[in-house]
Parts: structure tokens; sequence; C-alpha cells
């Protein structure tokens, strides 16, 4: 394993406390802090975005003041992640995602995407990538 990718819950959950992660999970972040192998995917900025764009009631991240650009900025600052670039073999692989797991979700595919091609453990607790979660698929450590 190359290093860990954190999906969008575990990098807000994170950086607010707003739920509450696994002791494997906090060990394997803290691990791959330690050795730059931490990542996390421009998807993220983008799922922050629109979910931040929720009405109060279907409950959004709370950003602060803050736009969704400058709070994953700092959020990437403050948990020394790196920025997985998404390019054009991720952009294709997350395509074939959907057809080799019949997964829907464009956030989730580009993650799975980004973590197969480079070799990552995804920090989850999604239920879907749970349970394509496999030794030949894709590396999960339950968040």
């Amino acid at each position: 394993m190359a290093g860990v990718l954190l999906d969008t819950h575990t990098f807000y959950w994170l950086i607010t406390a707003a739920g509450t992660l696994s002791e494997e999970a906090l060990i394997a972040i803290a691990n791959n802090q330690a050795s730059s192998t931490l990542y996390v995917s421009p998807i993220t900025a983008w799922e922050l975005s629109i979910a931040s764009r929720k009405p109060p009631h279907r409950d959004p991240p709370s950003l602060g003041t803050k736009s969704p650009s400058r709070w994953f900025s700092e959020a990437v600052a403050a948990t020394k992640a790196r920025i997985v670039p998404i390019h054009q073999r991720i952009a294709c692989e997350a395509a074939a995602v959907v057809t080799d797991t019949g997964h829907k979700d464009p956030g989730d595919c580009y993650l799975i995407a980004t973590a197969r091609l480079k070799k990552l453990a995804v920090v989850t607790r999604d239920s879907v990538m749970l349970r394509i979660a496999s030794p030949s698929y894709l590396d999960v450590i339950v968040c």
C-alpha cells in the first residue's frame, strides 16, 4: 500500500471532529501524515461545495464563513495531506467503476478510481465502498 486516501466524510470529520473516527483509521492517518502519504482528491472539494449548498434542513456541512474552496485549502494544509490530481486515467477508471460495481455516485467513483490506480487504501465508512472492498479491487480502512 502506497498510502491512504481520505473520503470526503472522513476528511470533513477529521478537521471538524463532527464524527468519531475508529482507532484503526486514526492510526493509519497519523502514520501516513508522518510519511507524507496521506492523500485527498479534488473531488472532495467538489463534493463539499455541492453539500454546502444544501438547505439547512438537509444538514449541510458547516464550513463557517469560509468558501468551500478556502475551507478545503486550509484543511489540506492542516492535515498535511497531498492532493492527487485527476488525470485522464483516473477519469476513465471512474467510468469503469460504474460498470464494474454499479456504483452511480460520481464523487465516490472518482475516489475509488483514484485509490485503485494509485494503490491507496480509502479511509471510509461508505456502505457501498465497504461492500465492494476486496484485496483485488479496493482496499478500505473503516473509519
